[in-house]
């Protein structure tokens, strides 16, 4: 990771600009999502989440900024000991990036980008019984990641579709799990620093562009998937410590 790192530093640096393109983008609306996540120990968590997404996107001569906020909450499903309906989920991600664009032919825009991101899940149960009588509890992740990645861009210079890509690799530099547990366990609190954790993440863009200051509406399927894995962590504090999430969904923007 720290030659990958340094690699596409490199390239932000040496690169040249060859093509112009309106300088910014702004892109924001709804999407909904399916989200599965696992534990060890038999525990999982499942169900539809739906959010907003703001992404801001501005490219000078030297660099690219890439800025991303997203956050979802709705109801999900949790497994363990017995079943608990309607738990409450919120998720939220934070990012900034900064990268290096260049260009093919006046027509595509490939840019390498790295930078700092920010997730905190929340799932609370707290106040439930599940159906094995089993009271519910409070758990929240938390993550200091490093996205790694590539965006790809069609440009077109006027009305109609241009096609898009983001593939990331994401090394997890700081990860905490906390577990609040319920009024029948004398409310303790467990928390758990992960020592290995990494995620991917792949997005695909339609956008159909309504001007050719590239306003238009944007259709973005994408994929997330986060694992952690602690051998050395013991009790209960070993099932958080290994766990995988899988997301897939699809935002629908307006890029102004």
């Amino acid at each position: 990771m720290v030659k990958l790192s340094f690699t596409l530093l490199s390239l932000f640096a040496c690169s040249s600009v060859v093509a112009n393109d309106r300088g910014f983008d702004l892109e924001m609306g709804p999407y909904m999502s399916y989200m599965d996540y696992s534990e060890h120990g038999d525990v999982s968590q499942y169900g539809v989440l739906t959010g907003v997404l703001a992404r801001y996107s501005s490219y000078y001569n030297f660099s690219v900024l890439f800025l991303d906020v997203s956050y979802a909450s709705d109801d999900i499903n949790q497994k363990g000991a017995g079943k608990i309906k309607s738990v409450k989920n919120e998720v939220y991600d934070l990012r900034s990036m900064i990268g290096r664009a260049l260009y093919v032919n006046n027509r595509y825009r490939i840019t390498p980008y790295l930078g700092l991101g920010y997730r905190r899940s929340l799932v609370d149960s707290r106040g439930k019984l599940s159906s094995s009588s089993i009271e519910g509890y409070k758990s929240q992740q938390t993550y200091l990641y490093n996205p790694i990645g590539i965006e790809f861009q069609e440009l077109v210079d006027e009305a109609g579709w241009a096609l898009g890509a983001r593939i990331e690799y994401d090394t997890v530099l700081l990860a905490r799990n906390e577990t609040r547990l319920s009024a029948a366990e004398g409310y303790r609190a467990i928390e758990t620093d992960l020592t290995k954790a990494r995620g991917y993440h792949f997005y695909l863009q339609l956008q159909r562009l309504l001007n050719p200051d590239g306003g238009g509406i944007v259709i973005e399927p994408f994929y997330k998937y986060w694992q952690a894995n602690d051998a050395e962590k013991t009790g209960l504090a070993a099932n958080t410590a290994n766990h995988s999430s899988n997301e897939w969904g699809v935002s629908l923007l307006l890029s102004f």
